[in-house]
């Protein structure tokens, strides 16, 4: 499988591009469809402000988009839809993201994702080459696809004689005969490489070429690597390939001893620094190679054992008396502007490219555009070789050059420097200081008595309080209230108010709701339930309904969950389909690997319910919990599925429940109904969401699925709150709505799917009227106000 990650700063482009019908080129694609992801929107305006939602948590990131292709190469085996979903679903839970949408071209697919998490996390695009391919390389094993060769990002071994690409410019530099600079240096580097120089030689060499040699040296003497100064270019191993590492060149025979290079390695580093700074100040440095020599080649034939360095003008004694390389006589050779000449650049390393192409270690191509033209790359370096051939090319100069560009290299912007009177300004902040202080000591905020408010907030009416905000608030019970179907609370004895989230997690009194709820400090909390004016600037208070939940980061242990999952005999194809369709995620809980169930509304995650692997204790440490609410989930968008039967409609408690009667019609070939999970026998604001009235009305059935309690008392609460439940969907015009309790002997439809007890999904109702002894009553409910729906035992 190959990869090519893209990151970017706009998502309704990226996004504009993915969907259209054509491609860059205005090519018709074979298909440009959303088939999976996180993402709820289904066009680019949609998927662009989702992705808006999670920028604003983070508006100073630059680069928050991104995408990435992922194709199988040919002779592979199809994919289909949903395996490219699942494929999709792994790549981006092993990068750590949790906010995608995967949209396949047929061949392959891209994967357009955020890099703010929906808790706010932004993930790291640290090594995201190397971490990408790792995903990949495991992506063909888990799918049994043909194995892509690792690159060196992978492969340390092919980092060895690596080289960076031909760029288009490089090319069109090969075209017109001239020699692109960065392929001058990769190939001066190679020839001088074969000679296993000392560190000293090595310098010595490049800067009788025309190069400067920039060491990056540490205070310590430590040498990390070097960089090339070639005209009017910098070139580090970055611009030039892995290859031309210090470590890879080491490898290669580049030798280096401390004590012996060090005051070589410091006096290039000396004239490094003079070379930038004459071009900082404009002037145009000597050419390096007058003083240190030019090369030239002995008339011979051209191999790269025949290159010898000569000093400089005529003939003489060769460097090679001094760096051990062999000695001949040369003719005298013409510099040109600031070291380079064509000629002897040219013919100095004659027979390289030949070399190179015979060994297999030559350019390797990176891309399409590049394999195409290697045929024209070697014979444009043909020119330079020094073989038989009688041309030379011209060094390239210009902009086409992908280097790293040297010049304007540490300058300074020179201006005007307008100095302030510090003393003045110290003076003025000192004796605003000083009267904020003389004026906070003579408040009556100094002098409240904050006992006595702490208590007065202590026993404030909580629910009172709520209802002055404009939070939605039901009588449960004698002392019992439910809040905007997301907290409880309830009178104590001695009169005060405490309240917990939905699932029991969080909770406290009515100054912990406001602190830990509505975001308020621990003063102006005080000042809200007791009526105080401790505080003169009133805190802005947090819209609960407008809040929207925060998800918890992505887990990247998978197998808990999954082993959770299918302890309770869901198959992994089943989970991934899930994953792809957005309907739930794998998530870390505090450290608890859990799967979450979601529901979306107008483009955004607007609700998650997990189930944890592992119980925790409730906020007053009564109880334990594996089943809860992320916080500011808003339980009128429960989680749906989106089944291939609209004509029936399921309404169940839990998302488990949900993936039970997925694989319940799955196991007997029958169409996957639609499925809404409700959230509890008491969650009734889903009726009220105009998406979910229409899939009611749509259906032709709606079967809502009742459990068995463990005693009477509660079954009884809990019929009478699906009885509400049923009523209200009947009102929606709704003319067959059933109550569809589970087997006996077990508890829900996760419970008897497990156990093996679920009756063919065909006829639902045929176990329900075995035990009523009438196999031929009908369940339905005409007029459920009047008719009993839970008269089953």
């Amino acid at each position: 499988m190959i990869e090519k990650i893209i990151k970017g700063t706009g998502a309704r482009g990226l996004a504009n591009y993915l969907l259209a019908e054509k491609d860059h080129n205005g090519h018709v694609r074979p298909r440009h469809d959303l088939i999976g992801g996180t993402l709820s929107g289904r066009s680019a305006r949609e998927l662009a402000a989702e992705i808006g939602v999670l920028r604003r948590m983070r508006p100073n990131l630059q680069k928050a988009v991104g995408h990435v292709s992922l194709r199988i190469p040919e002779g592979d085996r199809v994919l289909s839809d949903q395996e490219w979903a699942m494929i999709g679903d792994q790549w981006a839970s092993e990068m750590g993201m949790d906010a995608y949408a995967t949209v396949c071209h047929g061949d392959h697919i891209h994967i357009l994702f955020s890099r703010i998490n929906s808790n706010g996390t932004v993930v790291s695009d640290a090594h995201d080459y190397r971490r990408g391919e790792a995903a990949v390389r495991k992506i063909e094993q888990d799918f049994d696809l043909v194995k892509v060769e690792p690159s060196s990002l992978l492969e340390p071994e092919n980092a060895l004689n690596h080289k960076k690409a031909p760029t288009k410019g490089d090319f069109m530099a090969i075209e017109k005969g001239e020699i692109p600079a960065r392929l001058f240096m990769q190939q001066a580097l190679d020839a001088l490489l074969e000679k296993k120089p000392t560190v000293t030689q090595f310098i010595e060499d490049l800067e009788t070429l025309g190069v400067i040699v920039e060491p990056n040296l540490a205070a310590t003497g430590k040498l990390s690597g070097f960089a090339y100064h070639y005209g009017d270019y910098r070139f580090s191993s970055n611009s030039l390939g892995r290859g031309y590492r210090l470590s890879n060149m080491q490898k290669k025979g580049l030798s280096y001893e401390q004590d012996r290079d060090i005051e070589r390695i410091r006096a290039a580093k000396d004239r490094t620094a003079s070379f930038l700074a004459d071009r900082c100040a404009g002037d145009d440095p000597a050419n390096p190679a007058d003083a240190a020599g030019a090369i030239a080649v002995a008339g011979s034939d051209g191999r790269p054992d025949s290159r010898e360095l000569g000093a400089d003008g005529g003939n003489g004694s060769s460097p090679g008396s001094r760096t051990r390389y062999a000695e001949g006589d040369h003719a005298a050779s013409d510099t040109g502007r600031r070291g380079r000449h064509p000629e002897r650049d040219a013919d100095a390393f004659a027979g390289q490219s030949e070399t190179v192409g015979e060994n297999g270690q030559g350019i390797s191509p990176e891309s399409d555009a590049i394999e195409s033209r290697i045929e024209l790359l070697e014979a444009g370096s043909k020119g330079f070789t020094g073989g038989d051939s009688k041309d030379t090319a011209t060094v390239l100069d210009s902009g086409r050059i992908s280097g790293d560009t040297g010049s304007g290299r540490d300058r300074n912007d020179s201006g005007i420097v307008t100095v302030t009177n510090w003393n003045d300004r110290f003076k003025k902040a000192s004796a605003a200081k000083l009267r904020a202080k003389g004026q906070k000591q003579d408040s009556p905020d100094r002098q409240a008595d904050y006992p006595g408010l702490r208590d007065a907030a202590h026993m404030a009416d909580l629910v009172a309080y709520l209802q002055s905000i404009g939070l939605p608030i039901k009588k449960s019970g004698v002392k019992d209230w439910v809040v905007d179907d997301r907290y409880r609370v309830t009178q104590e004895k001695d009169g005060h108010f405490v309240w917990c989230d939905w699932a029991g997690v969080d909770g406290g009194d009515s100054i912990d709701f406001c602190v830990k709820e509505m975001g308020l400090s621990f003063q102006q909390a005080l000042a809200d339930l007791s009526g105080s004016t401790i505080t003169k600037k009133a805190e802005k208070r947090t819209v609960l309904s407008h809040q929207l939940p925060v998800a918890p980061p992505v887990c990247r242990n998978s197998d808990p969950v999954m082993h959770y999952l299918q302890d309770r005999s869901i198959s992994q194809k089943t989970i991934r389909s899930a994953q792809g369709a957005g309907f739930l995620r794998f998530v870390d809980y505090k450290g608890i690997p859990s799967v979450a169930f979601c529901g979306r509304g107008d483009g955004q995650m607007r609700s998650m319910t997990l189930r944890l692997t592992q119980s925790i204790p409730s906020w007053d440490g009564k109880k334990p919990l594996t089943k809860l609410d992320v916080k500011h989930s808003d339980k009128s968008y429960p989680a749906i599925w989106h089944g291939d039967d609209r004509g029936s409609v399921w309404v169940v408690e839990g998302g488990i429940d949900a993936l039970a009667t997925i694989e319940w019609h799955k196991s007997q070939q029958k169409p996957i109904p639609c499925i809404i999970v409700s959230g509890g026998a008491g969650v009734r604001s889903f009726l009220d969401r105009t998406h979910v009235q229409k899939m009611l009305k749509e259906a032709e059935t709606v079967y809502v699925a009742v459990e068995r309690e463990k005693n009477t008392k509660i079954q009884a609460k809990t019929d009478a709150a699906h009885e509400q439940q049923i009523d209200t969907i009947w009102k929606l015009g709704c003319e067959k709505v059933f109550a569809w309790m589970p087997p006996a002997g077990t508890k829900d439809i996760a419970d008897a799917w497990k156990a093996g007890a679920l009756p063919d999904p065909h006829d639902p109702l045929v176990h329900m009227r075995k035990e009523s002894g009438d196999e031929s009553a009908s369940i339905s409910l005409p007029a459920p106000a009047i008719v009993s729906t839970f008269d089953w035992e």
